[in-house]
């Protein structure tokens, strides 16, 4: 029994020495709370880093991962366009052209026309330009009813003149030029001034006593302005448009007749001029020549 209460009290003892150790062991000094502090954090920052690359590591072992979406191509078509597409310089141009006038209420005027221009730079031009317009034809076939429609209603005459051909020498000037698109084709143009002096050929026609009067054909001088629009279809071949007006002093039938000598010609024309403006279309074609024609386009 003696052993049996020397070992309870052995026990005892050790039990009651245990607290005081664990309390020596949490206890620690300012110099110990310093050094403990640095170590633990930077062990705890590798720490966390080592743990995210495992992560990173685990997800790549677990599976391919998506592609990341890449970028359609696009595809662009880039055209590449000289400055100026076919030079004028020292080239020949023949143009073919039809006519027919505008602001006649009496006579129409249809013409063939045809033009030749020589460029000594590459905007002017010198050159001539013909139409002809007497087909042989009755006049009053070629206009409108209005003439007879005034004498039959209001027994009043209207003088009127005929053509028969022009002749012009002209200067071309070409002050603008470019081009335009029409779906993945690109067309160059260019607008021209034109002016020029030359002749005209008219004569009267005989409406208030035609049964005595017939005229011939008068040459008188006149003048022409107008304005174009030129289309390459290629470097040698165009289309143009014109306006033109042509002016002239023109000589029209005596409205008068002297009952007492009707057959005496002198009394037949007026004894004055009249100016005449009348405007006109041209629609044709343009052959640059020579054809093949070699030259460094301008910077």
């Amino acid at each position: 029994m003696r052993e049996f209460g020397g070992i309870s009290l052995l026990i005892a003892a050790l039990f009651m020495a245990f607290p005081t150790a664990a309390r020596a062991q949490m206890e620690f000094s300012l110099d110990e709370v310093d050094e403990g502090d640095s170590k633990p954090a930077k062990e705890s920052e590798d720490q966390g880093d080592l743990i995210d690359q495992l992560a990173a590591s685990d997800d790549a072992e677990g599976g391919p991962t998506e592609p990341m979406p890449q970028r359609e191509e696009i595809a662009e078509e880039i055209y590449a366009v000289q400055q100026i597409y076919a030079l004028r310089l020292k080239r020949f141009e023949l143009a073919p052209s039809v006519a027919f006038t505008l602001n006649d209420p009496y006579l129409k005027h249809y013409g063939l026309g045809l033009a030749g221009n020589y460029w000594f730079t590459n905007v002017l031009a010198v050159g001539i330009n013909f139409i002809w317009y007497d087909w042989g034809t009755n006049p009053f076939e070629r206009g409108t009813d209005l003439v007879p429609r005034i004498q039959n209603q209001f027994r009043l005459g209207v003088p009127i003149n005929d053509w028969q051909f022009g002749l012009w020498a002209n200067f071309t000037y070409v002050p603008f030029y470019g081009k335009f698109k029409v779906r993945k084709k690109i067309f160059q143009w260019d607008s021209y001034l034109i002016g020029g002096v030359g002749l005209m050929r008219t004569k009267p026609i005989a409406v208030f006593d035609p049964e005595f009067r017939s005229f011939d054909w008068r040459t008188n001088i006149a003048f022409n302005v107008g304005a174009g629009l030129r289309i390459f279809l290629t470097r040698y071949l165009t289309f143009f448009t014109e306006f033109r007006a042509y002016m002239w002093p023109d000589q029209f039938e005596n409205t008068a007749v002297d009952p007492g000598a009707p057959e005496d010609s002198s009394t037949w024309l007026q004894s004055g001029s009249t100016f005449v403006a009348n405007t006109s279309i041209q629609l044709g074609f343009t052959l640059f020549l020579p054809i093949k024609f070699e030259y460094r386009l301008p910077k």
